[in-house]
Parts: structure tokens; sequence; C-alpha cells
């Protein structure tokens, strides 16, 4: 697992499910805290859709909840609905 100091502004993580979303969600880190992350949501469940909507497409989650996404350009490219 990479550490959370690896985390930077602007890298897409996998979110487990939270309070306000009910299913894991993928997010792209607008802004750190000390605590937690202010993330934007780029993917997510479509059952999650009017959580999605009221949270405007953004919600804080916590540090240790997450994982930084590592992408690898030989996989195949798996597409992920976005927007709501």
């Amino acid at each position: 697992m990479i550490s959370m100091s690896h985390i930077r502004i602007g890298d897409t993580i996998q979110c487990p499910e939270t309070g306000n979303m009910s299913y894991p969600f993928t997010g792209r880190v607008l802004k750190r805290y000390e605590n937690s992350y202010l993330v934007a949501i780029v993917a997510f469940d479509p059952r999650d859709r009017w959580n999605v909507q009221e949270l405007v497409g953004k919600t804080v989650i916590a540090k240790r909840a997450c994982k930084r996404l590592e992408y690898d350009a030989g996989a195949p490219k798996q597409y992920l609905a976005t927007g709501y």
C-alpha cells in the first residue's frame, strides 16, 4: 500500500463507502487537510447518483480510508461513468 504522504493534489484515489456515499467510489484529490482530503467524485455506483447530486460532486474523506490508484499503461482501459 502507498503511504498517505505520497498522495498529492490531482491524484486519483479509491474511496470506500462513507456516511455520505453508500458504495465505494473513485475521486480526484482537490485539497489536503490534516487528516482528510477534499475529493471530486469522478466515478461512482449508479445507485449513488442522488447522493452525488446532493454533495455537488465533492466530499471529504479520511486519509486512512483512501488508496491511490496506480494505472498500468499496458492494461486494458476501463471506462467509468462520470457525472450525474
